[in-house]
């Protein structure tokens, strides 16, 4: 697959990242399939002045000195951005890609926490589906050890498809964001430790800017795994 955006590292992304903290203790958490831990509605409907700067500053990383202003309301996107924190668990941190244009990511843990990877594809038309992966996170406290291990063999199986090319370590107020495309895995998380982070899935920027841009994700998506984009 074709990277259009370029991989970014920025550190101090917050100027006061711990008021971002006393906001996140107030947030309700839901768990989810997608990974070991939990996620918040769409920080959008928790506060729209925060999602809007969260947003348009990765974007601001993405394309330096596109915009007069930052303030400018020329600014066009589409975001579904999260509180996130993820339970320490060895089945945690499969290779996959997500849906949309940019991913970011913005470490909230104050003494550090597992970081981010970044992986390519060994063989470029073969991607495996992860439904074991799936099924675990949304039933894991069902599992016997026994089934735990067949998921962890499982996940051991669908990384040694991929090779390691970078890995980000999740520095307290750091931001990384990637092309939604490119394969990553969240390092996993060691027992007893917390990990924190913002994440947004930013599905386009400023449409009339990039055009033809959905149907180059549309078309990619359909050729390594069989599945329509929506």
């Amino acid at each position: 697959m074709t990277d259009l955006f370029q991989s970014i590292c920025v550190d101090n992304f917050f100027k006061e990242p711990y008021q971002i903290l006393e906001l996140e203790k107030k947030i309700k958490y839901n768990e989810i399939r997608e990974i070991s831990g939990s996620r918040s509605e769409n920080i959008k409907n928790i506060d729209y002045n925060l999602f809007n700067y969260i947003n348009k500053r990765i974007i601001q990383f993405i394309f330096p000195g596109l915009y007069s202003s930052f303030s400018s309301q020329n600014i066009e996107f589409k975001a579904e951005t999260h509180f996130q924190k993820s339970d320490p668990d060895p089945n945690d941190g499969w290779v996959h890609f997500d849906h949309g244009w940019v991913t970011a990511i913005i470490y909230l843990t104050p003494e550090g926490t597992s970081g981010t990877s970044i992986w390519e594809p060994k063989k470029e038309f073969y991607i495996p589906a992860q439904s074991d992966k799936h099924n675990y996170f949304a039933n894991k406290k069902n599992y016997s050890e026994i089934d735990k291990k067949l998921v962890h063999h499982g996940k051991i199986v669908n990384n040694s498809n991929y090779e390691k090319t970078i890995q980000y370590s999740g520095k307290f107020n750091r931001m990384i964001c990637f092309d939604s495309l490119k394969f990553h895995a969240a390092e996993v998380l060691e027992k007893e430790k917390d990990r924190k982070i913002i994440i947004s899935f930013i599905k386009c920027i400023n449409t009339v800017l990039f055009p033809g841009r959905e149907t180059f994700v549309n078309d990619n998506i359909l050729k390594t795994t069989g599945k329509q984009y929506d």
